[in-house]
C-alpha cells in the first residue's frame, strides 16, 4: 500500500485527534461559566475535575483489552461518540452533584478515546513507513485552539451553556461520523498487540516522572488558564477563552515545527530550553497578573513544553534493556496520571493558598524538566 492510498487514513486519524481536542478546548472554555452557574468555589469545582481524572484513570486498562478484540477503529468511533454524548450531559447539569457525575463518565470516554485513537494512529504510522505521531498530537493542539475560539464566539452570541455544548458536540458528532470512514482496520497481529499501561521501573523511571512534570503543566494550562484570566486577572468571562487559545496556538505551531526542531537542537538541548522556557512563562503569567502578561505567559509556556513529551516517549523506547512498546507504556502511565490528577489537585490547593500561588508553584515542576532532563536523556542509546 503506497502513501497515497493511505491519505484517507491519515486524514481520518488527524480528524479524530482534531475532534478529541475540538472538545477539550470547549471544556476548557466553558469551565468558568460552569463555575459561576452553579456557584463553585475552586475547590468544588475541582470535585468535577477530580472525577473527570478518576473516570479516564479507571476505564484506560479496560480499553485496552476491549481493542485487542474489536479492534482500534470500532473502539476509537464507540467512544468518540460517547465522548460527544458525555460534553452534552455536562452542558445539562443542573447542580454539583450532576456535574460531577457527568464529568465522571465523559473523563471515561474520554480516556478511552485517547488510548484507542492512538492505537488506531500506530498503525496508520506502521504502514506509512515514517514517524508521523507528532503531527497527530499537532492535529490535538489545533483542535483545542479552534475549540476555545469557537467557545468565545458562542459565549460572545449570548448563547446559554447547554446551547453552546449543543451546537460544539453536534460539530463534533459529525466529524467523527465522516472520519470513521477512512480509518485503517488492523491487520490480525496490529489488533493484538493493544497499548497497555506499565508501572515504571528501572532506568525508565525518570524519564517517567519527567513527563509527568510536563503533564501536570499542561494539564494545568487546560483547566484553569480561562478561570485564572477571569478571577485573578480580572478579564471579562467572555474573553477568558484567549489564555487557552494562546497556549494552544503556541504549541500547535511548535509541534508541526517539532521534528525539524528536535534534529537542529538535540534531544537534550530541546529538553532544557523547552523547560526554561516554560518556566519563564508560568513566571511571567503569576508575577504579572494582567490580562496581557498572563495571556502572553501562557503562550511561552505553550511553546517550551511543545516538544518535551514527544521527546520523552522518543526516549523511552530507546532505552536499552527495555522494550520499546514497554518503555512507551511505562511513560505513559505516570505522564498521563499527571495530566489527569494535576488540575484537581491545584484546585484544592487554591481554595487554601489561591489559585495564583498554586500556578506559580509549577515553575519548580518546569524547571526541574530543565535540570533533569540531560541525565534522563542519557538512558537512550541516542
Amino acid at each position: 500500500m503506497t502513501r497515497r492510498d493511505l491519505l484517507p487514513a491519515r486524514a481520518a486519524v488527524s480528524a479524530t485527534f482534531f475532534g478529541n481536542g475540538f472538545g477539550i478546548g470547549i471544556w476548557a472554555a466553558q469551565l468558568p461559566r460552569f463555575k459561576a452557574a452553579l456557584g463553585l468555589s475552586d475547590g468544588q469545582l475541582s470535585i468535577g475535575l477530580l472525577a473527570f481524572s478518576i473516570g479516564a484513570v479507571l476505564l484506560m486498562p479496560i480499553i485496552g483489552w476491549v481493542i485487542t478484540h474489536v479492534g482500534s477503529r470500532l473502539a476509537t468511533l464507540v467512544a468518540a461518540l460517547a465522548f460527544t454524548v458525555g460534553m452534552l450531559l455536562i452542558g445539562l447539569a443542573p447542580s454539583l452533584s450532576l456535574f460531577v457525575a457527568a464529568s465522571f463518565l465523559t473523563g471515561a470516554f474520554n480516556g478511552s478515546l485517547d488510548i484507542s485513537m492512538n492505537t488506531n494512529a500506530t498503525v496508520v504510522e506502521r504502514a506509512w513507513g515514517q514517524a508521523i505521531m507528532s503531527s497527530f498530537h499537532a492535529f490535538f493542539s489545533l483542535g483545542g485552539l479552534v475549540g476555545a475560539a469557537a467557545s468565545g464566539l458562542l459565549i460572545s452570541l449570548d448563547l446559554s451553556i447547554f446551547s453552546t455544548m449543543l451546537v460544539s458536540c453536534i460539530f463534533m458528532g459529525l466529524l467523527f461520523l465522516s472520519a470513521a470512514f477512512g480509518m485503517m482496520v488492523e491487520t490480525d497481529k496490529m489488533a493484538t498487540e493493544g497499548h497497555g499501561f506499565a508501572l515504571p521501573r528501572g532506568p525508565v523511571v525518570i524519564v517517567a516522572v519527567l513527563a509527568m512534570f510536563c503533564f501536570i503543566v499542561e494539564g494545568a494550562m487546560v483547566d484553569w488558564t480561562a478561570i485564572y484570566l477571569e478571577t485573578v486577572a480580572g478579564m471579562e468571562l467572555q474573553k477568558a477563552f484567549i489564555g487557552f487559545a494562546a497556549f494552544s496556538l503556541t504549541m500547535t505551531i511548535c509541534r508541526f515545527l517539532g521534528d525539524a526542531v528536535v534534529r537542529r537542537l538535540g534531544r537534550a538541548r530541546t529538553m532544557r530550553l523547552g523547560g526554561l522556557l516554560a518556566a519563564a512563562g508560568l513566571l511571567l503569567a503569576t508575577a504579572l497578573p494582567h490580562p496581557v502578561s498572563a495571556t502572553l505567559g501562557f503562550a511561552l509556556i505553550g511553546f517550551g513544553l511543545a516538544n518535551l513529551v514527544p521527546v520523552l516517549f522518543s526516549t523511552a523506547a530507546q532505552i536499552p534493556g527495555v522494550a520499546p512498546s514497554a518503555g512507551v507504556a511505562m511513560v505513559a502511565t505516570l505522564g498521563y496520571g499527571g495530566y489527569l490528577m494535576g488540575p484537581p489537585l491545584i484546585g484544592f490547593g487554591g481554595d487554601i493558598v489561591g489559585l495564583r500561588a498554586m500556578l506559580a508553584g509549577l515553575i519548580l515542576f518546569a524547571l526541574t524538566i530543565s535540570i533533569l532532563s540531560h541525565r534522563a536523556l542519557r538512558s537512550s542509546t541516542v
